[in-house]
């Protein structure tokens, strides 16, 4: 393989807390849990027309580009929705497994793009197919800064998404190795679209994929529980929950979202209704089942605030 530059975009997950883990859990759930996560941001990655490049303790760094399959327009909507359900996934596992002693796993994601160099590096008895370039060291060095399951993106991303993304404002950090600081966003949630052509959906309905944990109030008992918000509209939402023997939840229950966390300006709770719901994972040993479940919202004051934004 001749080396080439290209323009790539670059991810990088780190896991947070991976030392630690090892003073409170055995060797063989360590594995078992970690190795779980990054199988599942492979087949994310994989989803979404990205190349996992390399795995190396507790990070991950994945590449578009690589294969010239999607276009330097289209490659960083995929690899930040790739890193939004990424986030979701870690979510999802985090609610799922019920072992003794354990804790919330946290990672951090950078991105960044900009050209880099395709080569072989390492022995000729074993090279490594990789990378060299300036994206994947901002890239690592976001990821790095992330906290508490963050979406750090570089400027050059935020401006390519600006439009379909829920950002931050842009802030400035400086960082090992670079002279000049880096200007960066944090990203909350994305517009979905297909996956295909990495376009925005043309039908009528805005939806943005924001994971977040919030507070699901059943009506009928008042009862409060965390939930994981996967996506919202001015319409409805969809929502991931733990199923568990003191839950009763049919369709055309009324439920209540507290989203005051949220969204700015929004006092109230949500008021809806479930419209469908379906189990999406068997319980084993280890993990808890999930309930998918489709609210419906019912009250119109609050969709002034909930279209500013989104």
């Amino acid at each position: 393989m001749e080396n080439s530059e290209k323009v790539i975009v670059a991810l990088f997950a780190d896991i947070r807390g991976f030392s630690h883990m090892f003073e409170i859990l055995p060797p063989e759930k360590i594995y078992k849990f970690t190795n779980r996560y990054f199988q599942t941001a492979y087949e994310i990655i994989k989803r979404f027309h990205g190349t996992l490049d390399n795995i190396v303790g507790d990070g991950l760094l994945a590449i578009w580009g690589k294969e010239d399959k999607i276009s330097e327009t289209k490659a960083p909507f995929l690899a930040v929705r790739a890193a939004v359900e990424m986030r979701m996934a870690l979510l999802r596992q985090n609610i799922q497994y019920k072992w003794d002693f354990h804790f919330p796993l946290e990672i951090g994601i950078g991105i960044d793009m900009g050209k880099a160099l395709h080569c072989l590096v390492g022995p000729k008895q074993k090279p490594i197919d990789t990378f060299y370039g300036t994206p994947i060291i901002v890239a690592s060095r976001l990821g790095d800064l992330a906290k508490n399951n963050k979406i750090f993106v570089s400027e050059t991303i935020a401006k390519m998404i600006d439009k379909w993304a829920k950002l931050e404002e842009p802030k400035e950090v400086k960082v090992h190795g670079f002279k000049k600081a880096i200007n960066y966003c944090t990203v909350h949630g994305i517009m979905d679209f297909k996956l295909k052509s990495g376009e925005r959906r043309k039908d009528n309905i805005i939806r943005f994929v924001i994971p977040e944990i919030v507070a699901m109030i059943f009506k009928n008992t008042g009862v409060r529980k965390p939930v994981i918000l996967k996506n919202i509209g001015p319409k409805g939402a969809g929502l991931e929950i733990v199923q568990k023997k003191d839950i009763e939840l049919k369709k055309d229950d009324e439920i209540e979202l507290d989203l005051k966390r949220l969204i700015k300006g929004l006092n109230n709770p949500l008021k809806g209704k479930v419209v469908n719901i379906r189990t999406i994972s068997n319980e084993s040993d280890e993990i808890r089942s999930l309930w998918q479940i489709g609210i419906q919202f019912s009250n119109e004051s609050f969709k002034r605030n909930l279209l500013e934004y989104i």
